[in-house]
This record gives structure tokens, C-alpha cells and sequence, in this order.
């Protein structure tokens, strides 16, 4: 047997040139093989379209010690899609309106003309562009995209259409939406379905009677408009039925002292319509509240032509009918937008916890600072100043009422 040191010196170096040349084609074989695997795709359905690819993009494997004082090749991919609109997602949810418009305009990357989608259901849309509004169909590769919402459109959404060569639009891309107002769904908690996107004004609707005011509900919409950064306006209708006035100014005072603006409107008697007209001028509004309330009624006397269907209070149990089944975008003669929503009975608070719920209700944090343990839920807590200022008549009965009920549903 011949080992490397007894050959001769020039024979030695023919050896060693040649293991490299070997060792650099398997090396390249190797690169080879990565980089063409890294283009094929895998389908299983959807919402598993991915790309096979090693964890990293390097190539540190298969390189020898004198090469390693290199820098490493980091990746060579632009970030996909889903990361994009997550990170965009995150951060317009945390920046301000200006921030959000900058965030707007620096994440655009598809082509297309830009209009404004005025409904929405499953894979169909209808998008005001340029004036003229075009049925639209959603590109399946959007339904594919992780963002923690069913939905991928939805009404007051900026998408980028293109035309499909037979006489057709399709929604290539929805840009980074400035607010979202969504609800956890039913089925696929934690997915929300979003209601409206890019509103900026919450009418809260609730009737004073018929179905009778429900404020719960009016608080847990107010935590989410401080949660997505959008005004909220409390709207009383059906003032028409009131009987005692004393009674309406003791259950709205708890809200004027928050600083919230509160409308005393009747759809039938022509009650406060000017001054809700007024307050929609030039704004995108979502419209909530419970069926029944006369939401779809407020909106036809601001506007007449706008002809949205309305319907009776079930005589049954009280409550109201559902008569809006989906979210639309409605054009306002005075300017801006409204989008009627369907009566929502249960409004979810998704990702919300318990130790974050006094962030959102100004008026127990005002006494929470005198509770005896700096972490009190002021629920059951001993020598709590928050159940003291209640018992004192300080803090609004129905206030404390409302936080113990949301407290109860959220997790730690």
C-alpha cells in the first residue's frame, strides 16, 4: 500500500488538486440539486400552497475551512406575500393615521387599477372603479394567504383589479387596510370575520325601547373602537317611545362623562336625522347594533333613495329581524360612505384578556389606583376601591355590570 507521504512531491500534488476538483463538483451537484427543488411546488389544498425549501438559504454545508472566513449567504427570496401582509397588518393596527397612510403607499406591489369594494360574499365582489361598479371575482391565491381573517374581502377594502381577458375583473390584491372591524367567527375561533374595513366613524346604534337599550353591547363596541382606533358615536333611536325623561338622562350621562358623543335620533318622527347627516358629511362610518334598533330606518331618512329594507320587532320575543344579511357600502349624498351591517346579538372580543379589559373602561381605572393589590380584577378582590366607588354611587352601576360580564369571557 502507497500512502500520500512516501509519494513523490509533484505526484503528491497532482492527488490533492484532483480531491478538490472532486470535492468543488460535489459540492456544486449539491447546490444544484437544493436550488431545483426549491422551485418545485407542493399542493394539498387549500391553504397549503408552500414552496420546498431548506430552512436556510446557505450554502455553509458544503464549504471547506478556508472558505468559511466568507460572509454566509443569507436569503436570497424577497419575503412572500403572507409575511408581508402580516407584518403590514400589525403594524397599521399600532401606528397612527398618518403612519397608516405611509404604510399604504410604501407595501403596494401588484399592478392593477384601484378601486373600492362595495360587497363582498365568498369568492365574489362588487368594486366601485372609476366611477362605474364591476362584479368582480377574488383570485384564489388570496383565500390561500394566512392573516387570521375568513374573509379575505371585505366591504370599504382599496383592492387592485385587473381584467381577465373575457370581459371580466379579478381582485389581484387588497391593500393594508388602516382599521379593521372584525368579530370572532363562530366555527373558526380565533379567525375573525372582518365586518368593514378602512371605516373611520362607529355608529352605535340602540333603541331606547322596542327592543328596550341594550348597554352592554354599546359598551363592548366602545372597547372596540379605542381598540381600532375609530371614532365611535352612540346613537339612542326610537326616541319616539321614550316616557320618562328623567330616566334617558340618567342612563346616558355615564356616557357624556366619558366625553362619547351621544345622538337622540327617531327614524319615524325625523328626530335628530339633520344632525346624524351632519355627522356622517365626508366620513366612512360602519353602522352597528342590534336587529331592530332601526339602523337600515336611520339610514333611509338621511338619505331616501338609498331604499334598504327594514322590518318589524318579533312580537314573539321582543328582539329584532334580521332584514341586512350582509355588509354593504352605501355612497351619502353629503359626502363619504356608510356601510350598513347585519344585527350583530353577540360581539366577541377576540385577543383581549382580562388584565388588558380596564385599559378600555376609563371610569374604573380612574378609582383602580386605591385597590389594595396592584393586579385587583375588581370583581372579588377585598378592600377593591373600584366595588367601593360602585357601592358609593360614583362609579355607574351599569359600567361595573358591563366590565364584570366581559371580565368573565376573556381569558387570563
Amino acid at each position: 500500500m502507497t500512502f500520500k507521504k512516501d509519494l513523490p512531491p509533484e505526484h503528491a500534488r497532482k492527488v490533492q488538486d484532483h480531491q478538490k476538483n472532486t470535492a468543488k463538483g460535489q459540492r456544486r451537484k449539491q447546490l444544484a440539486k437544493e436550488s431545483e427543488a426549491s422551485k418545485r411546488f407542493r399542493r394539498g389544498g387549500r391553504g397549503r400552497r408552500r414552496r420546498v425549501r431548506r430552512k436556510d438559504w446557505t450554502d455553509e454545508a458544503f464549504r471547506n475551512e478556508d472558505e468559511l472566513n466568507h460572509d454566509t449567504l443569507e436569503r436570497v427570496m424577497s419575503r412572500d406575500e403572507h409575511d408581508r401582509r402580516r407584518e403590514v397588518e400589525k403594524a397599521v393596527l399600532q401606528t397612527d393615521s398618518h403612519q397608516r397612510q405611509q404604510a399604504v403607499s410604501n407595501a403596494t406591489t401588484a399592478t392593477g387599477q384601484q378601486g373600492l369594494v362595495i360587497s363582498a360574499a365568498g369568492l365574489k365582489a362588487r368594486v366601485l372603479l372609476d366611477g362605474a361598479e364591476v362584479d368582480c371575482t377574488v383570485r384564489g391565491i388570496l383565500t390561500e394567504i394566512e392573516t387570521g381573517f375568513i374573509n379575505p374581502v371585505a366591504v370599504g377594502d382599496q383592492a387592485l383589479v385587473t381584467e381577465d381577458g373575457a370581459n371580466g375583473w379579478v381582485i389581484e390584491e387588497i391593500l393594508p387596510r388602516q382599521t379593521i372591524l372584525a368579530r370572532p367567527d363562530s366555527f373558526l375561533a380565533p379567525k375573525q370575520q372582518v365586518i368593514a374595513a378602512n371605516v373611520d366613524l362607529l355608529l352605535i346604534v340602540s333603541a331606547w325601547w322596542n327592543p328596550a337599550i341594550w348597554l352592554e353591547l354599546i359598551d363592548r363596541y366602545l372597547v372596540v373602537a379605542q381598540r381600532t382606533g375609530i371614532e365611535p358615536i352612540i346613537c339612542v333611536n326610537k326616541v319616539d317611545l321614550l316616557t320618562d325623561e328623567e330616566d334617558y338622562e340618567e342612563t346616558v350621562q355615564p356616557y357624556l362623562n366619558l366625553g362619547q358623543r351621544v345622538l337622540r335620533t327617531s327614524a319615524t318622527e325625523g328626530v335628530g336625522v339633520d344632525e346624524l347627516r351632519e355627522a356622517l358629511r365626508d366620513r366612512t362610518t360602519a353602522v352597528v347594533g342590534l336587529s331592530g334598533t332601526g339602523k337600515s330606518s336611520l339610514l333611509s331618512a338621511v338619505q331616501p333613495d338609498l331604499k334598504l329594507r327594514t322590518g318589524e320587532v318579533s312580537g314573539i320575543n321582543g328582539q329584532g329581524q334580521h332584514t341586512t344579511t350582509q355588509s354593504t357600502l352605501l355612497k351619502l349624498d353629503v359626502g363619504g360612505y356608510v356601510a350598513d351591517t347585519p344585527g350583530i346579538k353577540e360581539f366577541g372580543l377576540g385577543g383581549l384578556t382580562r388584565i388588558e379589559l380596564q385599559d378600555y373602561f376609563p371610569d374604573i381605572m380612574a378609582f383602580a389606583s386605591g385597590c389594595r393589590f396592584s393586579n385587583c380584577s375588581h370583581i372579588t378582590e377585598p378592600d377593591c376601591a373600584v366595588q367601593e366607588a360602585e357601592l358609593a354611587g360614583l362609579l355607574p352601576e351599569s359600567r361595573a355590570h358591563s366590565y364584570g360580564l366581559i371580565w368573565e369571557e376573556l381569558s387570563e
